[in-house]
């Protein structure tokens, strides 16, 4: 269920044989006091005041006490319907319930008027279920961290067997509550696909596959062949997808909770997410979701489009489920169009999707139903044989984690048709659906399945003039080619040994005049073996009108990656022709990443660079700068000076500078220190001068920076470089000079301060002294004191400070006080505005409101603001459920600072490391010490030291529904 779960033990399966059940079948659950208090609209009532276009109707096809918590939905080929039900998730605080469990049911609704008529359990032995599918002899069940079958090879409903384990790695994060495995579905190709989260990275393979064989998941779709044992990662990213369809030409379109909602699946990609950076640190950007909209406000919050309060953004920002329309029973408008619901807006949206560049752009129309019962949850949707559309309801109160427990006594089905006929159609819908109809796709999907189809067959098709048979005839050519990690038997083993078939692909990708068509080769550059890549690669860059396409530079890199750490002399060679702007700068990075050991390549490129035109140069220089960003001293390459010279490359003087001074060119250096001296010259250039100055370390770098602490906006750049130095009169001098700083940088210079012993003695000594407000420190500084590890700092933070309350004890304790501190009489005399200024020196250097602040946390807009205890947990015990983007990583340099913050990325040169107020790139040789903890970056005692007016205040602002403006006196200053 999306953002529903944490972690999960191993379950061990029994088999109870499935029977005919009247609706009491199952062990009496419970309901937490809170959840039980409250109840759903009458299932009949819920139905009959469904909102949906004229000539619409609703039908209830089950509802409790017949189905409870339903989270997935599939049909077999009887025309039957398939309901999972969900009873283990819990409330936060308890997160599972393992004492119940998930069961399996079959609905039949014999007379096709639209009201089931039949029921049975096919099993109540699981646990942690989130998904079923049928077929292949018999079910399969995502039952994290396991893909399960059961067998019924006779169809009568009774599993033939104890489930056996097709698949495991599955795994829940041990911090995590939610985003993990869902989502089968068969595809047109035959695979069984399903999806994954971006908080419960996996590693997935067949039960007894080593560590090492096993394929990365992190987040995205994968996919399993039942007879030939075969597992791969489609794709990776988005932050919890659930929901995805086939359209009628066979392209997979995937829905994603948060954040953006609609994607084109392709083999291959890597998707956009807001949280961390990909793990391969050579995927360098990634794919974005094809919508050219949100369906929320996103200057506000999307509270205030809840509800159908805003039609116009389609009501919220989270959605669950996806459903392409391809029956013939609704009229045309309708036909063809992606369905999703959207959680917040208690509706489903309706998504117009049409051809752009070489993908595909998404478009909003008109949503298409709204629910007016407050407890609609709908999870899933999914157009049913007879070609109306089900639609399933978990029924419940909550949104993404559970905060007063959970509502198990009721559930939904609704079934949505089109006119007055209240039958089933007259040729009912396959599975999957795009298989249905005639036509040359459907036909070469059945054949391909069947095993009726040769590869010339294949190869002949690829010059078909329908390009969606085209991309069909390159996907099936290649389908068991390995997709970069594959797990399994492979039976195309042999396939470098294939020059027919990559010949014909050089072929396609110069010729062919479709851009799917070059989209889908992209992908298909993952299937070769590396050192057939460049080839491929070459005949895409030639096509010019591409250089600006969203997706198809991105699909040409990915498989371009592992050509750059096996040869960047090829990746500089392909550079040379290529007019497409951003694969220029990537090549550059990776090139240039490589330098040390193996110089030649960068050598190659800049000796061809400089012939190229400015636009091209300026990405060659971009991409070297990203490369070398961290790094203090890098060996000249050769070429460079040569490079840095021509006319064009000095039209970038800033990072030709940078770069040289990188290279150890001592007249750059001294170019440098005179930026920096000239008062004549514009002040940026001045700070970007002193930071490149700062990077470099020359011997005067202390004497240059002590020498510009009273230059304001320079000030701040020089103690980061003074902070180099473990000399306490450094310390002393920042401490002193505090108020001497813009206010926007003093959280910066607090971090300093706090990061080495000598400097926080100083700070401690100053808040003691009462030179500065003991307000001035917050948690996150004085867990910054506690981690440097000395007793005598720890002891001197209680006398001025405080001390943090750690224990569990403490927190449930200061919950419950907060809890009957901030009753709702008291929250309605809250000073919003004071409030605001409190968020923007207590919360904001780390969260986002309103747009406001920053996103080195999640962006609180859209978050559960409006829940009094979901506040509390988060500020309170803010390290009870912790995603591992949010995992504080504690490090210690070889210069003796100590940092804490978020790893963003890795590799072997340099760490990069978000802390509370700025990234630091920092060299993997200038650390001495890493460890991750298992708290949040955000630490417990953020409400200390504030009066209960002061957290009145903070909370009624967290709470309120729309921005409010600063005091009066913020403004002023």
């Amino acid at each position: 269920m999306p953002q529903r779960y944490s972690r999960i033990l191993h379950v061990a399966i029994c088999l109870l044989h499935a029977t005919a059940v009247a609706a009491d079948d199952f062990p009496q659950v419970y309901d937490s006091e809170r959840a039980a208090d409250l109840q759903p609209m009458s299932a009949a009532e819920a139905a009959a005041r469904m909102q949906v276009p004229d000539g619409f109707h609703v039908d209830l096809f089950a509802a409790e006490p017949d189905v409870r918590n339903p989270i997935a939905m599939a049909w077999d080929e009887r025309g039957r319907l398939w309901i999972a039900e969900n009873y283990t998730y819990a409330e936060r605080p308890l997160r599972f319930d393992r004492s119940l469990r998930d069961r399996v049911l079959v609905f039949e609704d014999s007379d096709g008027d639209g009201r089931a008529d039949s029921r049975k359990v096919f099993t109540d032995s699981v646990q942690m279920l989130t998904s079923v599918e049928v077929g292949r002899g018999g079910v399969w069940l995502m039952c994290p961290p396991q893909l399960l079958f059961f067998p019924d090879a006779n169809g009568d409903d009774v599993p033939d067997g104890p489930a056996q384990v097709m698949l495991d790695g599955f795994d829940i994060g041990p911090d995590s509550y939610h985003n993990f495995a869902n989502g089968l579905r068969w595809g047109p190709d035959g695979w069984l696909y399903g999806r994954c989260g971006h908080s419960c990275p996996g590693r997935i393979g067949l039960p007894g596959t080593p560590d090492e064989q096993r394929i990365p998941l992190d987040g995205g779709v994968w996919r399993f062949h039942p007879e030939r044992k075969t597992v791969e990662v489609v794709c990776h990213g988005t932050v919890n997808p659930w929901g995805y369809d086939w359209d009628r030409h066979g392209e997979l379109f995937l829905i994603n909770t948060v954040i953006g909602h609609l994607w084109h699946v392709l083999p291959g990609a890597h998707m956009q997410e807001s949280f961390g950076e990909s793990m391969n640190p050579a995927v360098y950007e990634r794919l974005d979701m094809i919508a050219d909209h949100y369906h929320y406000d996103r200057s506000g919050s999307w509270t205030e489009s809840r509800d159908g309060a805003a039609n116009e953004y389609g009501g919220g920002h989270a959605h669950i489920g996806a459903m392409i329309y391809q029956g013939d029973r609704w009229p045309k408008e309708y036909r063809d169009r992606l369905y999703t619901i959207n959680m917040h807006g208690r509706r489903a949206n309706r998504e117009r999707i049409e051809r752009h560049g070489a993908g595909y752009i998404g478009r909003h129309e008109p949503d298409f139903f709204i629910a007016e019962d407050p407890f609609f949850r709908g999870l899933d949707l999914s157009i049913g044989p007879d070609g109306h559309l089900y639609v399933i309801d978990w029924s419940d109160t909550g949104e993404c984690h559970e905060q007063t427990g959970v509502h198990r006594s009721s559930g939904r089905i609704f079934r949505i048709r089109y006119g007055d006929d209240n039958t089933t159609a007259t040729k009912p819908l396959p599975k999957p659906y795009c298989l249905g109809g005639e036509g040359p796709l459907p036909e070469l999907w059945r054949r391909y399945q069947a095993g009726d189809i040769t590869r010339d067959e294949l190869r002949k098709r690829l010059r078909d003039p329908d390009e969606h048979v085209r991309v069909w005839a390159i996907r099936l050519l290649t389908d068991f080619w390995p997709l970069d990690t594959i797990v399994g038997p492979r039976p195309d083993a042999d396939y470098p040994n294939e020059p027919q078939t990559r010949e014909a692909l050089v072929r396609m990708a110069r010729e062919d005049e479709s851009g799917l068509v070059h989209l889908t080769l992209a992908s298909t550059l993952q299937r070769l073996p590396v050192e057939h890549r460049a080839e491929l690669a070459q005949a895409l860059l030639t096509h010019e009108q591409h250089a600006g396409d969203r997706d198809l530079p991105l699909m040409v890199w990915f498989g371009l990656m592992p050509l750059g750490d096996e040869d960047p002399t090829a990746i500089a060679s392909l550079a040379v022709d290529c007019r497409w702007p951003r694969m220029i700068r990537w090549m550059a990075r990776n090139v240039a990443s490589h330098v040390d050991e193996r110089p030649a390549a960068l050598e190659n490129l800049l000796n061809e660079a400089s012939g190229f035109d400015g636009e091209r140069q300026m990405n060659v220089l971009l991409g070297m700068q990203d490369a070398f960003r961290g790094r203090r001293k890098v060996n000249e390459p050769a070429g460079w000076k040569a490079f840095a010279n021509t006319d064009d490359a000095r039209q970038y003087p800033d990072v030709v500078r940078e770069l040289a001074t990188l290279f150890g060119d001592g007249r750059a250096l001294e170019e440098i220190r005179r930026i920096v001296r000239d008062r004549n010259v514009e002040m940026q250039q001045r700070q970007a001068a002193l930071e490149t100055l700062i990077r470099a370390r020359p011997d005067d770098l202390r004497q240059v920076c002590q020498s510009l602490l009273n230059v304001r906006l320079l000030n701040a750049t020089a103690a980061g470089g003074l902070a180099l130095y473990d000399d306490p009169e450094i310390g002393r001098d920042l401490a002193r000079n505090y108020r001497r700083f813009h206010a926007d940088d003093r959280p910066g210079i607090l971090e300093l301060l706090v990061s080495r012993p000598s400097f926080a003695g100083a700070l401690l000594d100053q808040i003691g002294a009462g030179r500065m407000a003991t307000s001035e420190l917050t948690a996150v500084h004085a867990r910054q004191i506690l981690s440097l590890g000395d007793e005598d700092l720890k002891r001197r933070l209680q006398e001025v400070w405080g001390e943090l309350r750690e224990s569990p004890a403490d927190r449930r304790q200061q919950m419950e006080e907060l809890r009957r501190q901030l009753a709702p009489s008291v929250l309605a005399s809250a000073d919003l505005s004071a409030g605001r200024a409190l968020f923007a020196r207590t919360c904001a250097q780390c969260h986002m409101l309103y747009g406001d602040g920053k996103k080195i946390g999640p962006d609180l807009t859209g978050s559960q603001r409006t829940n009094l205890d979901y506040l509390l947990q988060n500020i309170v015990d803010p390290s009870a459920v912790v995603g591992k983007d949010y995992r504080m990583t504690v490090i210690e340099t070889v210069d003796g600072r100590v940092l804490n913050g978020l790893v963003v990325s890795r590799n072997d040169e340099r760490l990069v490391l978000q802390t509370a107020t700025e990234q630091k790139a920092i060299r993997t040789a200038d650390i001495e010490e890493i460890a991750e903890t298992n708290r949040s970056a955000m630490p417990d005692g953020l409400l200390q030291n504030l009066s209960e007016e002061q957290i009145r205040d903070l909370f009624g602002y967290l709470m309120h529904p729309g921005q409010v403006p600063l005091p009066v006196e913020s403004v002023k200053r």
